[in-house]
């Protein structure tokens, strides 16, 4: 993502979410998402937004470690998934001081989701961008709320 280089001497460059959508297919069903998240500050800021859209997010997407026994010399054994949906989300803020805003927003070098059916192994959408996020007044960016808007228009409405 490019900025005006006027704006970017002036205020700085802002930053929203890119949206590409690799299948049109609307999602109905549990709003259940699971996070494949990095341990970092600003990951509780999309959970957030996730979560005031309606959406059970999880850390992880399976608790329950689950056997079968397919036939009588076979047993298979997987991790039994709550969440078929995993928001998974790669990005890189510096969090020194020199680097934080006052608002407490994030400056991003990348920030990239990928929403993934673990049933197909199918990426749904991706959203990426960098630079300023929320909170970076007065150079704030959306990109929280995009991803999370993003995330949510993958999902039928509900009446």
């Amino acid at each position: 993502m490019g900025c005006n280089p006027l704006v970017s001497l002036i205020a700085g460059c802002a930053s929203s979410g890119r949206v590409t959508k690799i299948n049109e297919a609307r999602i109905e069903g549990g709003r259940v998402i699971a996070l494949d998240a990095p341990s970092a500050p600003w990951v509780i800021e999309i959970q957030n937004r996730l979560k005031q859209r309606g959406f059970k997010v999880l850390r992880w997407s399976s608790r329950a470690r689950v056997s079968e026994q397919t036939s009588e010399t076979r047993v298979e054994s997987y991790n039994q998934s709550e969440a078929r949906y995993v928001l998974v989300v790669d990005g890189y803020a510096n969090l020194d001081w020199a680097h934080r805003c006052f608002g407490g927003g994030y400056q991003f070098s990348h920030i990239s989701t990928d929403l993934v059916d673990t049933a197909t192994s199918e990426t749904i959408l991706n959203i990426n961008g960098s630079g300023y996020s929320e909170g970076c007044a007065p150079m704030s960016g959306t990109i929280f709320g995009d991803i999370a808007k993003a995330v949510d228009a993958a999902w039928v409405k509900r009446p």
